[in-house]
């Protein structure tokens, strides 16, 4: 009897630890972008570690429309959108420690995972 007890709660203990959320729905590594404001040209900011399947807006500052030379150092694929919230028909696919074109125009990003 108290060997089915032990095998039961071994086997829910096992199940109980695969289902638990971890840091695999975060993309790991970093995703930088350049962007100009009024004089200043060529500045780079960054989003480390970036949650997975969640819209990010890329934050830019008041002088700057768009964020562009995106470079995908993360373990995700990137999905580059030319709007806010990830919800336009442009969009650009970047993989995994891959760079998007320079000219690819960028609002808002989503991981894979």
């Amino acid at each position: 009897m108290r060997l089915r007890t032990s095998v039961a709660a071994a086997f829910g203990a096992a199940v109980l630890a695969l289902t638990t959320p971890t840091s695999a729905y975060a993309a790991e590594g970093v995703f930088s972008y350049g962007f100009n404001t009024g004089n200043t040209l060529d500045q780079r900011a960054a989003i480390f570690d970036p949650p997975g399947k969640q819209c990010i807006t890329i934050k830019l500052p008041k002088d700057a429309d768009f964020a562009y030379a995106a470079l995908n150092r993360t373990d995700a694929t990137a999905t580059l959108f030319a709007d806010d919230d990830c919800s336009s028909d442009v969009y650009f696919v970047v993989p995994p420690n891959r760079a998007a074109p320079a000219k690819v125009l960028v609002r808002s990003v989503m991981f894979s995972r």
